[in-house]
């Protein structure tokens, strides 16, 4: 590459949403240059269970399904509550559980197979608004005509364009680790929803290992690394016998408007993660898709200025639901309704189904909103603080 070259788009970030906005800006027929600091494959801390609503991205914006070398599947799930089990059942659908590192590497493929131009290892040390460029570490520019910041939570994009990404205090902050016990299909993963405060904890089954991990609000007063410690011995697991490591994540604060001008945020840099589910990888692929659709539009246009007005439109479904997550959240983590949500975690089926629903993607908040509605649990959350006390001063919404 020299010096004068320029791309239809440019996408800084590698992972789902690089990889879904490369695939679907070349399908556009655009020219793509795909960023990233990293060489792959390379080490993601995620649980990376692949959902149905993944996996239906997977189809409709790759033409693809996760290789089997790389997959695990089970239909087989249980609700925890700080070591005790509540229920045990069988989902109506498998869900698929891979690791970032071999997952990403294998869609980046995917976005080279489709044409997109790669760049691994390479950084980004300058956005030059008005020339449309961006300029290299060693002094290598390149132009672009739509730029996509698919660059994770701490998005050098988004701080480009609003000084920071997020507020630390506001998102998540997740531990986990990989504990070397091989699994196989149908081996049961797990969700405990009482070993941390506005959060939980996952213990997802791998080809290879089990990944363990917890997540809550990094602003609350815990001590989230003792509170890891204390759920891998529920699991079974000595803390002192793995590694673990940590890692902000968007939960529960997003970007109302994600981007500006030619310049889109897309995945984790626009905040796109559900916090009851922990749903992110569908939103990354959707939203890298969605803004990829918007760049070729106004290019077509010749008013690539307009992409952050073609994009929002685009995600808006998204954010709704996010709103409406903000919102519910506070049933599974509020202190005033966790015991009404622990008592339906083991005993109501209508909870479970509609989990089912807005996990296979058939349903949104909303609709389960209005469906339950008149449940007493649902009545109290709505009037509740979607943001521990603490932080409701400082929160959005």
């Amino acid at each position: 590459m020299n010096s004068s070259q320029g791309f239809d788009v440019v996408i800084l970030g590698a992972g789902p949403a690089g990889s879904a906005a490369a695939v679907t800006a070349r399908k556009a027929g655009l020219s793509v240059l795909v960023i990233d600091k990293a060489v792959f494959p390379r080490p993601k801390l995620c649980g990376a269970g692949i959902t149905p609503r993944s996996q239906t991205a997977l189809a409709e914006i790759f033409g693809a399904e996760m290789p089997e070398e790389i997959t695990l599947q089970s239909t087989k799930m249980g609700f925890h509550w700080d070591g005790e089990v509540l229920s045990e059942f069988d989902q109506p659908f498998a869900f698929k559980y891979t690791y970032r590192t071999r997952f990403d590497h294998w869609l980046l493929g995917l976005a080279r197979a489709a044409g997109a131009e790669v760049r691994e290892g390479t950084r980004v040390e300058e956005i030059l608004d008005a020339e449309n460029t961006l300029v290299f570490a060693g002094g290598e520019r390149v132009g672009y005509t739509v730029l996509i910041g698919a660059d994770g939570v701490a998005s050098p994009v988004a701080k480009h364009l609003f000084g920071k990404a997020f507020d630390t205090e506001t998102i998540g902050f997740a531990y986990e680790t990989e504990v070397p016990l091989p699994c196989a299909d149908d081996t049961r993963m797990s969700i405990d929803f009482g070993v941390v405060k506005w959060g939980y904890g996952w213990n997802f089954p791998k080809n290879d290992s089990q990944t363990i991990g917890v997540v809550s609000i990094r602003g609350l007063d815990q001590d989230l690394r003792a509170v890891m410690h204390r759920y891998l011995e529920h699991e079974g697991v000595d803390p002192e016998s793995v590694s673990i490591k940590g890692a902000h994540i968007p939960f529960g604060d997003y970007k109302e408007k994600p981007g500006r001008g030619n310049i889109l945020l897309v995945g984790d840099a626009a905040g796109f993660v559900d916090a009851i589910t922990g749903e992110g990888i569908a939103l990354a692929m959707e939203s890298g898709a969605h803004a990829a659709t918007a760049a070729a539009r106004v290019i077509g246009e010749a008013r690539p200025h307009r992409a952050d007005r073609a994009y929002f439109p685009l995600v808006a479904d998204i954010q709704a639901d996010l709103a409406k997550v903000r919102k519910l959240r506070v049933i599974a983590y509020g202190s005033k309704t966790r015991p009404m949500f622990k008592e339906k975690l083991a005993t109501s089926v209508r909870l479970r189904e509609a989990l089912f629903e807005v996990v296979r993607g058939d349903a949104s908040y909303a609709d389960i909103e209005k469906r339950m509605a008149k449940h007493a649990m649902v009545k109290m959350a709505l009037k509740l603080s979607s943001w521990p006390a603490a932080l409701g001063r400082r929160a959005k919404g």
